[in-house]
């Protein structure tokens, strides 16, 4: 029984290493959910998810799009600067936007575009829906768009652990030297 799991691990292996990462939502890329904080009332949550974002939408060029405090919903643009070849420059805008009651938050990260940027030329900005339909195309065009999937998905990931992780403990904004 062991030997025949393995076999089937190793046949649906290729599946789940080339299945897509990124969160899809009406055909666009979209995280969202709910995180429960135990015995933090709604106030201190709106205090931490402005110091999250304030620390880690962006670096120093975040932009607050929405803050208030009535309706406990604050959001930001920012930017992460992906891997690329020298030539270019990439970097994924979003909009991040956190929404605070007593003792939970839901996150939403949505409005992605990819910004390829030439060194002395031109720039593109790429929404997430093409990058999705890039993903139909057979060839070495599905294959680029994994892969820019995969760095965006990875780099949400590490955001959205960044603000659990400020939102979890009474957090400060951080000291940056620009």
């Amino acid at each position: 029984m062991r030997f025949l799991t393995h076999i089937v691990f190793l046949f649906l292996l290729p599946a789940t290493t080339y299945s897509q990462t990124a969160h899809v939502d009406s055909n666009r890329i979209v995280y969202k959910g709910t995180v429960k904080v135990d015995r933090v009332n709604r106030d201190e949550l709106y205090a931490r998810a402005k110091n999250a974002l304030l620390n880690n939408a962006g670096g120093s060029k975040e932009v607050i799009v929405t803050d208030s405090s009535e309706k406990g919903m604050i959001s930001a643009k920012g930017s992460i600067r992906l891997p690329s070849a020298y030539a270019t420059i990439k970097t994924v805008e979003y909009i991040l936007e956190l929404s605070v009651d007593d003792g939970n938050y839901k996150y939403r990260i949505d409005s992605v575009y990819l910004k390829q940027v030439e060194r002395g030329g031109k720039t593109n900005k790429i929404s997430s829906e093409e990058i999705l339909k890039a993903m139909d195309i057979s060839g070495p065009v599905s294959a680029n768009a994994e892969k820019q999937l995969n760095e965006i998905d990875m780099n949400f990931q590490k955001l959205l652990d960044l603000v659990r992780t400020d939102m979890r403990e009474t957090s400060t904004v951080k000291v940056r030297n620009n």
